[in-house]
């Protein structure tokens, strides 16, 4: 994806400066908060991947922060894989493949918005029918309670992404007869007053099955990424819950890992 023009500081939000004795006291450091601003910034569009980062000395006068706070923070960025150097020794946001920003809930539709790209879906299965045990411990319902079993294979540019499926309870969401599944599930929810607030999320690599490999064009047995999480509302209750095998040239997984002492 090609470079796009620097933006200058009157382009990005200006912040007010988090260099005090207050922010000190914070249990994030300085070039944390700093690269969680830039973050935001490339989470909400106003960065987009392949654009050109502006100079250090412009992002700290629009974002509040010494010069070697925001070097510090685009450091870091780039070691976690979000920047990579530009042709004029600076640095712009990453392309390739996509993932969601760090520590951030975002469905995949609006992440893939936010990088320029188009999302969509072709339906697998959709299925009502009742939990199973295992099925009912995780999402906090009763055995036997009616649930709603949807596949969708995840398209970026009607490049095949991901095959996830959403198993959701009927007694927390209801759909109507002729809902569009294709469309966005999390923008769905947050129509009807349900806000996906969190999820618990645990990862690990499979091999494609033959099903697998026909549907993301991989070869059987390739390894592929799998997320299996469950997503709570503001209320504190399950919503949903998901698993999604991931083309391993298309996406990758990105977290912020932090030592507790004490």
């Amino acid at each position: 994806m090609g470079s796009r023009p620097a933006q200058t500081a009157r382009q990005l939000p200006h912040r007010r400066s988090t260099e005090s004795p207050l922010a000190r006291l914070s249990t994030r450091s300085l070039y944390e908060t700093c690269a969680d601003a830039l973050l935001r910034e490339i989470a909400q569009g106003t960065l987009l991947p392949g654009q050109r980062i502006p100079s250090e000395r412009s992002l700290a006068e629009a974002l509040g922060f010494a010069r070697l706070t925001v070097r510090r923070a685009l450091q870091a960025l780039a070691k976690n894989g979000v920047l990579e150097p530009d042709e004029r020794r600076g640095w712009q946001v990453r392309g390739g493949p996509v993932s969601e920003p760090l520590n951030t809930l975002i469905g995949f539709t609006q992440m893939a918005r936010q990088r320029g790209l188009t999302a969509s879906s072709r339906i697998l299965t959709l299925d009502k029918r009742e939990a199973t045990i295992d099925e009912a411990e995780s999402l906090r319902v009763a055995a036997g309670s009616p649930l709603l079993d949807l596949s969708r294979l995840r398209m970026l540019d009607d490049r095949p992404t991901a095959i996830e499926r959403l198993r959701m309870p009927l007694s927390r969401v209801q759909w109507p007869a002729n809902f569009d599944f294709t469309g966005s599930i999390y923008a769905a929810l947050e129509s009807k007053g349900v806000i996906p607030t969190r999820a618990e999320a645990f990862v690990e690599v499979v091999d494609a099955s033959p099903d697998d490999a026909t549907l993301l064009g991989v070869k059987i047995g390739r390894g592929l990424l799998r997320m299996n999480c469950v997503t709570t509302a503001q209320d504190g209750l399950p919503i949903s819950l998901e698993t999604s095998r991931y083309h391993p040239d298309r996406y990758r997984f990105r977290a912020t890992l932090e030592r507790r002492t004490g």
